[in-house]
């Protein structure tokens, strides 16, 4: 079965369409997480053989396949009639190790943050923003700038339920 084996290196992930509701969860986690829409099944598995990732995904037929079954791609079974916190719980407690830095990656493109200061934001944030908030993180490849705001809260609060 494609989810008992624990996995202790760096975890790296590919997520399928079908449960692609969790791939920013995982990023703002931060974890390497691809997601490619649309993507064939072997296209699939291809990427994640070659780049060590670890497939997530609902489709069962995707777990037939030669090299899943094998084991030389690993793969996890989402099951999608579980609310998504317990999706995602379920592959923490099966993938993920304890003192994982959250909120390192860009939750759109999957790049790692930029800890910027309060004048490279100036132009680019809300006035309010940059009169209340001092640091900031900066994905060079979006070219946007986040802050711990409400909406980090709410970030933390989910990553506590885990």
């Amino acid at each position: 079965m494609p989810n008992e084996e624990k996995v202790e290196s760096e975890v790296r992930f590919i997520v399928d369409t079908n449960v692609g509701h969790l791939v920013r969860k995982l990023r703002m986690l931060g974890y390497d997480t691809l997601f490619i829409n649309p993507v064939e099944d072997a296209d699939l598995i291809r990427i994640a053989g070659e780049e060590g990732r670890i497939i997530i995904s609902a489709d069962r037929g995707l777990f037939e396949r030669r090299r899943l079954k094998s084991g030389k791609v690993k793969g996890f079974l989402v099951d999608t009639y579980q609310d998504h916190l317990l999706q995602l719980q379920q592959i923490a407690q099966r993938f993920c190790r304890e003192g994982r830095a959250p909120l390192i990656r860009c939750v759109e493109c999957n790049t790692l943050l930029v800890p910027k200061g309060r004048e490279a934001a100036r132009e680019k944030v809300p006035p309010y923003v940059f009169q209340t908030v001092q640091s900031y993180s900066y994905c060079p490849r979006c070219d946007q700038f986040f802050w711990e705001g409400d909406h980090v809260k709410r970030m933390r609060a989910v990553m506590e339920r885990l």
